[in-house]
């Protein structure tokens, strides 16, 4: 038995999030990250920025058809933000 959504990842830009919890370090710039490319209904995913200065931003991409509550981008923009989506069905990613 298995449980991935405890996963815990580092992040930074250009990464690809996975299953579980991504978090991120202090950031003055944006980071860019990318919706896991292969996910299964059921999947979370959550996000949680640390320190954000100087107007940064964590901004989270679809991948491929993918939307997240219908767009093809979410952004984090408060310091120590978070968001947490779930799949429900392909292609289709939930905030929850």
């Amino acid at each position: 038995l298995s449980v991935t959504g405890n996963n815990v990842a580092s992040k930074a830009d250009g990464d690809t999030l996975v299953e579980g919890y991504n978090y991120f370090a202090d950031l003055s710039s944006n980071a860019t990250v990318a919706m896991p490319t292969s996910p299964s209904t059921g999947d979370v995913v959550t996000v949680k920025a640390k320190n954000l200065t100087s107007g940064a931003k964590v901004i989270v991409n679809k991948a491929g058809s993918q939307t997240i509550d219908g767009l093809t981008s979410i952004e984090i923009e408060s310091p120590y933000g978070a968001v947490t989506m779930v799949l429900v069905a392909a292609n289709d990613w939930r905030i929850v």
